[in-house]
């Protein structure tokens, strides 16, 4: 049986899946509470946005809550710092193509107009 509980703690960025190309996309940043073979458990935020999201104000930010992800929901997850301050990290516009989620040590790539992924 594989270890599953291994990732509990670490910060995630998951991108979920699209059914469709003009859907929002969803992103989830957390802590890893949990995760098994058909899901994760994160208490995290929720991150909405259509393709062309240009500045903060673009993005519809979720409440820190405890949430589960079926696996085959999932797109694509990147491993965050574990000091990352998802609870208190801000939207921040870096330039007028790109926006990032940052605490006070550290910023990641939310949305880039770059990013054809996005």
């Amino acid at each position: 049986m594989e270890d599953f509980n291994k990732e509990k703690g670490q910060i995630w960025k998951i991108r979920t899946v699209k059914n469709y190309a003009e859907a929002s996309n969803h992103i989830i940043i957390g802590k890893v509470i949990s995760c098994n073979e058909a899901f994760v458990k994160l208490n995290c935020r929720t991150y909405h946005f259509r393709k062309h999201a240009h500045s903060p104000n673009d993005i519809k930010v979720g409440n820190v809550m405890d949430r589960i992800i079926p696996w085959n929901r999932i797109e694509i997850i990147n491993q965050l710092n574990d000091k990352f301050d998802y609870i208190n990290a801000q939207l921040v516009a870096t330039s007028d193509v790109q926006v990032d989620l940052a605490d006070d040590m550290m910023n990641y790539l939310m949305v880039s107009a770059h990013e054809k992924n996005y």
